[in-house]
């Protein structure tokens, strides 16, 4: 489900960077548009199968929707970096970008027989660099290697 949500996400992002004003970036998402295209199909697949297959996966994955679509709001905000790329023409506004993702994720999730949640206010300002406790557990764990061998060479 997280992978559907956020390959609707990039498809949109991709599609419009093609016409970025930095010609590196333009580049680099044309190339991977052709990549997210499939990624799209695929887990859009998965979610109608589970979703509107046996009992157990359709709970599974309105368990799983549930659990993950208060946090999509978030990728919609843009922050002052954010501002001042799209002020350049370099990246999307991503409150532009949310019409048509909402689009093709409500069509996914009404033929997969799945329920969109309600929306619930949520506090939002990992852009902002304010983060749960959760955040430093995961570094914690992600720096494990580099903290139990110092000065290795990778």
């Amino acid at each position: 489900m997280r992978q559907f949500l956020f390959d609707v996400y990039s498809y949109h992002v991709l599609e419009f960077l093609q016409q970025s004003q930095n010609r590196d970036v333009a580049g680099i998402a044309a190339k991977a548009f052709k990549e997210v295209r499939y990624h799209v199909r695929h887990s859009s697949e998965w979610v109608a199968r589970l979703g509107d297959g046996t009992e157990e996966s359709h709970g599974r994955a309105q368990r799983a929707l549930d659990d993950l679509w208060r946090f999509t709001p978030e990728i919609f905000r843009a922050d002052q970096v954010d501002r001042d790329l799209i002020q350049s023409a370099i990246v999307p506004d991503p409150a532009a970008i949310e019409p048509k993702w909402r689009s093709v994720v409500t069509d996914v999730l009404k033929r997969s027989t799945l329920a969109i949640p309600p929306e619930v206010p949520m506090i939002t300002s990992g852009r902002d660099g304010y983060h749960t406790e959760f955040l430093g557990r995961m570094l914690s764990e992600m720096q494990i290697v580099a903290r139990s061998h110092p000065g290795a060479a990778w």
